[in-house]
């Protein structure tokens, strides 16, 4: 009696544990952001399924700390010198890797991240809180099953497209006078293993941003395989009314030449009806990969499109306009010097409506903005942003026409920006960060490159060549920033092999040797003999001992 009365014991104890286990499963996976109600009944279904997506979905997020770290750096232009405060999402969030985007309603900057998780930045309580909105329609857990499975030529070589590049929310846009939220993305179709571009609208309550309704699908594209999101575009432009402007790439579909078929969505600008379920007209057609699209104030649509190696491009939207890709293009094939084309000499447009401007070589461009309501000396401009050359770039226009392009350079991919009412500039990288970019006031007040710098240094004529602050490719000279106890030679620059080779860290003593006689210090140094004073290098030492240290000014 005492063995069997022991055995139920320890049945009763099993089943409490695993009823208990079930419970806190439940309820974990109901308030998850990704997988909810879905993957409950998925793990019951299939636990080999749920863990497989769960196994897909923790290698495309990054990992959280609750850190909540805020940083403030310094970056400079030619007219205007510039502070930028930063904020990253992940610290409080287990938010997915790459891409995503931003917008800007009243006070708030929502965010969607690349697997279509919802969530806004307060600006009045600097906070960030998930948006209270049911989940995206893209099918995430089905795709999530499914892909370890994807194989052979329907992933598109995933080893040279790179994974973090199979899926994902190209934008979010708010529509202000509608009190909705539209967001482009890729949607799974189970039934084909294939992906669609669609857009969707929900309306919320603009006082709590809380779903006022559910999910409508306004637009579906057609299917193309996983692993091309990448050339997927999906950026938006909105400027009231009833419609919405989407732009969408080719998806490395050029044979046959989608981008130059109206009868497929591929390549195209699109103009799409937000009170008429499916019903859109094409704008123009002959684009890659069109990741920038904007209204500017006197009504122009103007896009970015990244080309293939060379050939990024910044133009106008016009109605029946052709852009020409894939047979004409600015850029080349990344392994040979042409391109396969019979229409024009590589390089060439004949034939299509030509950009305002191109990049050669590509910067790998992102979102437009015009500048406006940030400083006189700015507004008006463009701004342009950019992944692979993490700057961003001001263009200033001049009768239809680009007078010129001045990098900026942040050091981050940069893949979406926009602008909040007081004119602040709100710039969404590939790390999860909100950098908000300003003026500032007390340095253009005091009318120097550097506050504290002292004036030895600008007597000296230092900032002819060097600066303060970060280093970027095109710089003349290496930064002043946190020069002393640093490395010699040791910031992102190409020094000359003779300081290269130099050991030991800068001192005083070694800074004042320097300035005195570059090539003997080091022998074939660019510096030249200035001539200083003896009295001229103390005050100069002293000053850059003195200077603010910027934060990222050295690359160790």
């Amino acid at each position: 009696m005492i063995v069997h009365h022991v055995r139920r014991a320890d049945v009763f104890r099993t089943a409490r544990i695993l009823l208990c286990f079930v419970l806190c499963f439940a309820a974990g996976a109901a308030f998850n952001k990704y997988v909810g109600l879905s993957a409950t009944l998925t793990f019951v279904k299939s636990p080999v399924s749920y863990f497989q997506a769960r196994r897909s979905l923790q290698q495309l997020r990054y990992p959280h700390d609750q850190r909540g770290i805020s940083t403030s750096r310094h970056a400079d232009s030619l007219l205007l010198p510039l502070v930028i405060n930063e904020k990253r999402l992940s610290d409080f969030y287990p938010v997915a890797k790459f891409s995503g985007a931003i917008a800007v309603a009243g006070t708030s900057v929502l965010i969607v991240d690349r697997l279509g998780s919802l969530y806004r930045y307060d600006l009045t309580t600097n906070a960030f809180e998930p948006l209270h909105v049911p989940p995206l329609p893209n099918n995430l857990q089905a795709y999530l099953q499914q892909r370890p499975s994807l194989a052979g030529t329907e992933r598109v070589n995933l080893a040279s497209t790179q994974a973090k590049d199979e899926f994902r929310a190209y934008d979010i846009t708010f529509l202000s006078d509608r009190s909705e939220i539209a967001v482009a993305y890729d949607q799974f179709d189970a039934t084909l293993g294939k992906l669609r571009t669609a857009v969707s609208v929900i309306p919320i309550d603009i006082t709590t941003f809380a779903a006022a309704g559910d999910w409508r699908l306004i637009f579906i594209s057609d299917p193309y395989a996983p692993g091309t999101a990448l050339f997927g575009g999906g950026r938006m432009a909105y400027r009231g009314g009833d419609r919405l402007c989407l732009a969408l790439g080719d998806h490395l579909i050029n044979n046959p030449r989608v981008a130059q078929d109206s009868a497929t969505t591929f390549g195209k600008i699109v103009e799409i009806d937000l009170d008429s379920v499916g019903n859109w007209r094409q704008l123009s057609k002959g684009y890659r990969n069109p990741q920038g699209l904007t209204f500017s104030k006197s009504g122009q649509l103007i896009f970015t499109q990244q080309g293939p190696r060379g050939g990024d491009e910044l133009g106008i939207v016009t109605a029946g306009s052709n852009y020409g890709f894939p047979d004409v293009t600015l850029g080349t094939h990344y392994d040979r010097y042409d391109w396969d084309t019979t229409v024009a000499p590589a390089g060439r447009l004949a034939g299509y409506t030509a950009p305002l401007f191109g990049w050669v070589p590509s910067i790998a461009t992102s979102q437009v903005i015009e500048i406006n309501n940030f400083d006189p000396r700015w507004d008006g401009d463009l701004l342009v942003s950019s992944l692979k050359a993490s700057s961003l770039y001001r263009l200033r226009l001049d009768g239809g026409r680009v007078l010129y392009s001045e990098q900026i350079w942040i050091g981050q991919r940069i893949r979406d920006l926009a602008q909040t009412k007081d004119g602040t500039v709100v710039l969404w990288t590939d790390d999860t960060q909100l950098l908000f970019v300003s003026v500032d006031r007390n340095l253009l007040a005091l009318n120097r490159r550097m506050s504290g710098a002292g004036d030895a240094i600008d007597n000296g004529g230092c900032l002819g060549c060097h600066h303060f602050g970060l280093t970027n490719p095109g710089d003349p000279g290496p930064t002043l920033s946190n020069l002393f106890d640093r490395p010699i030679a040791s910031d992102a620059f190409p020094y000359s092999p003779g300081l290269r080779a130099r050991q030991g860290k800068w001192t005083k003593a070694l800074l004042a040797q320097f300035l005195t006689n570059p090539s003997e210090f080091a022998n074939g140094s660019a510096m030249p003999t200035f001539g200083f004073s003896p009295e001229q290098i103390e005050n100069i030492v002293d000053a850059l001992a003195q200077a603010p240290q910027t934060r990222g000014g050295l690359e160790q």
